[in-house]
């Protein structure tokens, strides 16, 4: 509104000076009105320089929140976009691009209020200028309504070609071993450049286009502004127009020619916003418009409240845990498991076993809800478990998977993952995953930042790594999925004599803890009070190891051969 009251006050202001204002008003009582106006006007900038970046940095950090609630709510991670490059990019550009367009978008709204305003008054004055002074929004928006498809294709070929390479970068993190192994390193370079070439002649087709459409936007109104003097001069000479008329024309031309502008750029933010929103919604497969744009806190000037921690109640301690009809089935290859049942008491150790491709993984998944159940029943202590995947957690269970995934952070917090450095309980974890015998050997032990994934440790030191995670959290029941799989036979032998020692040991391990565990290895069969043996998604047995070499041909042919 400044703009507008600006534009009055230059009117009435010059009309004085030239003798043609309405009685009561003088030069020295104008002078007062615009500085007041113009005072105000930075007043109100300056309250928005404190508002506005508390707006922007609540708005992104509500999308962002919501995006990641989004994908720690999805039921099975094929639900998850699987490039973790694209999601990175989501997470950046595309909540950074909805925010510049909703900025944009207010300042359009306040242009239009303040132009709407000025239409009518200079329409007051002269409609036929007036008509000219609007004539650049029209054409504007002409130019941008023709050229949309031409803005989303730019996008979505920069998003893409931004998503490649990002993706390609996450890949090389994954893989260094396997490109140093196979001297591919200047193969990968040469892919990469590719890679960011074309991102980079994505980035330079998308930005000159919306460069073109802002030159042309800005051109035309610059054009018609000069039209309109040319006619203005011409009414000053004919006496129609008086200089306070000027003045204000003067004032409001180039503002109202800006709404022009402002429409143009804004339609085309419009299209690309739209690209980035529903690029976010495509992260999950459940992800909607009312899970984005969901309302919460947003702590800017305070910590967040503590996360309250899970008090223990006795019916989180294990009594009886049992299975029935467990059913799960990918999609893409109709394998999976299906009708698994089994029991589990408090204190056994219980090994699930089989051939490759058998289900082992899968049916560890399912139980823990980190896929699905299409059919079956989980009961903890007789009650039916609803919600698997936020009900086997610390106490009731803890969870080592087949391949853990560390961040790139010291080796210490990737173990505590946030919980209180209690050195006994640390230390503990640490032995009793093997892992104290590795700490003298990195470069700052505990405080060793393990790079990207834990790109700086060996296969066997990253599964130490996260089974010191499991173990560092009291669980009622410890769930292992072949996490020797990478350990050499001594290494192998002493992990497992230790967690023997710690579950039999009441005075280290008083609740006398629970072990679900998937391997192959003899040793640990051997071991095992009960054997879960799968063969193509189905429980064919469960026993003992004697029993089944005894009673099942599975069992047997599997002990015979190389897979054990």
């Amino acid at each position: 509104m400044a703009p507008f009251f600006t534009g009055i006050i230059m009117k009435a202001f010059f009309d004085t000076l030239s003798d043609s204002a309405p009685a009561g008003l003088n030069p020295w009582t104008l002078i007062a009105l615009l500085v007041s106006v113009e005072f105000g006007n930075r007043l109100v900038l300056f309250g928005s320089a404190i508002i506005w970046p508390r707006w922007r940095y609540s708005v992104e950090s509500l999308l962002r929140t919501n995006l990641m609630s989004a994908i720690l709510d999805a039921n099975a991670p094929g639900e998850i976009s699987s490039a973790s490059g694209e999601v990175t990019n989501r997470f950046r550009d595309d909540v950074d691009t909805v925010v510049k367009y909703l900025e944009r978008y207010i300042h359009l709204w306040g242009n239009l209020i303040f132009a709407i305003l000025a239409i009518v008054w200079m329409a007051r004055i002269d409609a036929k200028i007036t008509i000219i002074t609007v004539a650049p929004s029209v054409i504007i928006m002409s130019v941008v309504q023709g050229a949309r498809k031409y803005i989303q294709k730019y996008r979505m070929m920069q998003r893409l070609t931004t998503d490649r390479s990002t993706n390609f970068i996450n890949e090389i993190f994954q893989s260094v071993l396997a490109i140093k192994v196979g001297r591919a390193e200047n193969d990968i370079i040469s892919r990469f450049r590719m890679l960011n070439d074309a991102r980079r002649k994505s980035t330079i087709i998308d930005y000159l286009f919306d460069e073109i459409l802002r030159s042309i936007s800005l051109n035309i109104g610059n054009i018609v502004t000069g039209i309109i003097l040319i006619l203005i001069a011409d009414k000053m000479k004919s006496g129609n127009f008086t200089v306070g008329d000027v003045a204000l024309f003067m004032t409001y031309v180039r503002e109202v020619a800006k709404s022009g502008s402002m429409i143009g750029s804004t339609l085309a933010q419009h299209k690309r916003a739209t690209v980035s929103f529903s690029r976010m919604l495509t992260t999950t497969r459940d992800t909607s418009t009312d899970t984005l744009l969901q309302h919460h806190p947003v702590y800017l000037n305070q910590s967040p409240p503590p996360i309250p921690a899970h008090i223990k109640t006795e019916s989180d301690s294990l009594r009886h845990l049992s299975v029935s009809g467990l059913t799960y089935t990918y999609k893409e290859s109709k394998k999976g498991i299906h009708g698994v049942e089994f029991q589990l008491t408090p204190g056994s150790f219980t090994v699930i076993t089989g051939r490759i491709g058998c289900g082992k993984t899968t049916l560890l998944r399912t139980l823990l809800g980190v896929l699905p159940k299409d059919s079956g029943e989980v009961r903890w202590n007789g009650a039916v478990v609803t919600n698997a995947k936020s009900f086997f957690i610390p106490p009731r269970c803890a969870y080592t998977p087949q391949v853990p995934r560390l961040f790139s952070e010291s080796l210490r917090n990737n173990i505590l993952m946030g919980l209180s450095n209690n050195g006994h309980d640390l230390a503990q974890a640490i032995q009793l995953a093997v892992l104290d015998q590795d700490l003298p050997t990195l470069e700052e032990e505990l405080d060793t930042v393990v790079g990207p994934r834990g790109v700086k440790l060996s296969g066997g030191q990253l599964q130490r790594a996260a089974a010191a995670r499991m173990f560092v959290r009291p669980s009622e029941l410890f769930v292992l999925d072949d996490i020797s799989s990478s350990l050499d036979v001594e290494t192998e032998q002493i992990l497992w004599n230790r967690i023997y020692e710690t579950r039999n040991n009441q005075e280290i391990s008083p609740e006398n803890q629970t072990c679900l565990v998937v391997s192959h290895r003899r040793s640990v069969l051997s071991r095992a009070d009960q054997i879960i043996l799968l063969q193509d998604g189905r429980l064919v047995a469960t026993g003992n190891l004697e029993d089944l070499l005894d009673s099942c041909e599975e069992m047997r042919r599997l002990w015979a051969s190389h897979e054990i």
